[in-house]
């Protein structure tokens, strides 16, 4: 996760289960473990204070889930509306890397799901380097 080790980058929050640092146009975001309602509420505030530092200028997720990075019912409502403020708040795509997740299938239909709900393009890849290189050919740089 080149993005959390960056010297430019500028590291956001770190609470349990996730970490989110900005790096140019993209805002990283690393997690692992199951996400209750709860956890998604707590990193849905963290977000909200980063996004407004955008000013409402265009930015794009980049997301890297590990382990059994799964979300509960509750959990995914709760991300669905997130996505959709971020959506209103100058996110324009997102990109997740799910090499390192123990349940790739599942975490691939849970996240569509959400993105695809929020009218937001999203592109999962298996490696940090694909991710970047997509979200660089859509115009965003770390």
């Amino acid at each position: 996760m080149k993005i959390f080790s960056n010297p430019n980058a500028t590291l956001k929050s770190k609470y349990g289960q996730y970490q989110i640092a900005v790096l140019g146009s993209i805002v990283g975001v690393s997690a692992e473990g199951i996400a209750d309602g709860s956890a998604i509420e707590r990193y849905a505030r963290d977000m909200m204070d980063v996004i407004n530092s955008f000013g409402g200028s265009h930015w794009a997720f980049l997301g890297f889930l590990h382990g059994s990075a799964l979300m509960t019912k509750a959990g995914e409502k709760e991300l669905q509306r997130s996505v959709e403020w971020r959506a209103k708040h100058g996110m324009a795509l997102g990109a997740l890397v799910i090499g390192d997740t123990r349940v790739q299938p599942i975490v691939r239909a849970q996240f569509q799901r959400v993105y695809d709900n929020a009218g937001l393009e999203l592109g999962i890849f298996t490696n940090e380097e694909d991710a970047i290189e997509w979200l660089n050919e859509k115009g965003f740089e770390s």
